[in-house]
């Protein structure tokens, strides 16, 4: 593995880390002072005053708790297969990703993204009756992405163990054969 590789990838996994962390935080933030409002008047920086209507607002005003929670919850898990992914190209730089030494790591990849996938669903229908449908899309559309990163993974695992079933068994065939020799 060139060292170019990882490091591209480390990069990408930091950056998405750090995308996440944000996320939770400007989602907790606005959830504790959404709740707070009242839907009074803010003054934009132009000095219109208007009434807190935005979508934003009337989302997290009625749903704000939950949305929350589930945002926090769903990019809990995404952060959980970064570091998983993380481990893995450790591995793979090391010669040892085709070794069982990373099949927990993909079951732990897997289980989190089938629970982000379902923290997703559960916030779509959340929110479904607060926003018009194209805002419900991208929940949707999110979870679909995560459902479908799941069974790739779930794929790529199951291939993992079927090759080092087989070679274990080659293993033992070369162990047999060299004991006839």
């Amino acid at each position: 593995m060139t060292h170019l590789l990882p490091r591209a990838l480390r990069a990408a996994l930091v950056a998405v880390f750090a995308l996440a962390l944000g996320i939770q935080a400007l989602t907790a933030f606005l959830a504790h002072t959404e709740r707070d409002r009242s839907g009074g008047l803010t003054v934009s920086p132009d000095g219109t005053v208007t009434e807190g209507n935005d979508l934003v607002s009337s989302v997290m005003r009625t749903h704000g708790t939950g949305v929350a929670l589930y945002t926090i919850a769903a990019l809990l898990l995404v952060q959980v297969v970064v570091v998983c992914v993380w481990r893995v190209v450790t591995l793979a730089q090391n010669g040892e990703a085709l070794s069982s030494a990373s099949l927990p790591y993909l079951t732990v990849t897997v289980r989190a993204l089938a629970g982000a996938t379902v923290l997703l669903a559960l916030l779509a229908v959340r929110v479904g009756d607060a926003v018009p449908l194209s805002f419900t899309l991208y929940p949707w559309g999110t979870a679909l992405a995560a459902g479908t990163g799941t069974l790739v993974m779930l794929l790529l695992r199951t291939l993992l163990h079927q090759a080092i079933e087989r070679d274990d068994e080659a293993t033992r065939m070369h162990d047999e054969l060299k004991g006839l020799v």
